[in-house]
């Protein structure tokens, strides 16, 4: 079975614990992330009209160096495995291009009842200005034994999932809460084939709701063919693969359908 260096347990961290990550912002990040992101606002793309803002240049979209707490919190402290459940951030100060961001967080809380830690997060430029403030709350990896175990329980118990109702049916009792922390969203899913069909899933407070029909406001709407929305919830089918083919169509809060497989784990 393979193995991986998971990051830091909830036992194993401790307040004043620290990590940073750094980089350039370069054009290439900004028009990148306009592509990305689908914000083309001319203050970060069009040096003729940012001379006419206060900023007199273009700057990077905010959550370019805020992405930069990423690498932070998966990758370092508390590192792979951590499941980041809230994320504030207030903006200070313009990124400019060329500036260096560094992204830093730093274990404040270790939250007992919930087993969470709290880290205060800064971005930083490379003139010691502070480009960005706030904080996080994650839930920290598990150990290696912990990670394995729940993996072959939840083995044991899947079973194959064969219809598009039965996936339906199914998610409200799978609906993982915690990974709903802070979220608001209604998810419409537009199924077509031989099983074609309109479920929407309202997600609010914590709670979960799973009907028939069409949402007259969706947060975001999924489209995809019965086969190939089977195939994904059995884990057959990449979801981003599905996305990148065709095979899965988003419209709307595309970040939020992201977030589908941690509350979903069918």
């Amino acid at each position: 079975m393979m193995q991986f260096e998971l990051g830091l347990t909830y036992d194993q961290l401790e307040v004043g614990m620290k990590a940073s990550f750094s980089k350039t912002i370069t054009e290439t990040d900004v028009y990148l992330f306009a592509g990305i992101s689908g914000d083309f606002n001319p203050m970060h793309v069009n040096e003729e009209f940012a001379r006419l803002t206060p900023f007199g240049t273009r700057i990077a979209h905010g959550a370019l160096p805020q992405s930069l707490i990423a690498p932070v919190l998966g990758m370092k402290l508390p590192g792979l495995g951590t499941v980041a459940l809230e994320v504030t951030t207030r903006f200070r100060a313009p990124t400019y291009f060329g500036d260096t961001i560094t992204a830093t967080a730093e274990v404040v809380e270790k939250i007992e009842a919930k087993r969470r830690v709290r880290l205060a997060l800064t971005w930083t430029n490379q003139r010691s200005e502070t480009v960005a403030t706030g904080e996080a709350i994650v839930l920290p990896p598990p150990t290696q034994e912990e990670l394995f175990s729940s993996q072959s329980k939840r083995e044991e118990k899947k079973m194959a999932l064969t219809s598009v109702k039965e996936v339906f049916e199914k998610m409200p009792t799978v609906f993982n809460a915690p990974a709903a922390t802070g979220l608001n969203v209604i998810f419409q899913f537009h199924i077509t084939g031989g099983e074609a069909g309109d479920w929407y899933v309202v997600i609010e407070n914590g709670t979960c709701d799973v009907k028939s029909g069409v949402h007259d406001a969706p947060s975001v709407t999924l489209t995809m063919a019965d086969a190939d929305w089977i195939a994904m919830c059995n884990g057959t089918l990449n979801g981003m693969t599905a996305f990148m083919t065709g095979k899965l169509k988003a419209t709307g809060d595309i970040m939020a359908a992201q977030r589908i497989p941690s509350l979903f784990p069918l």
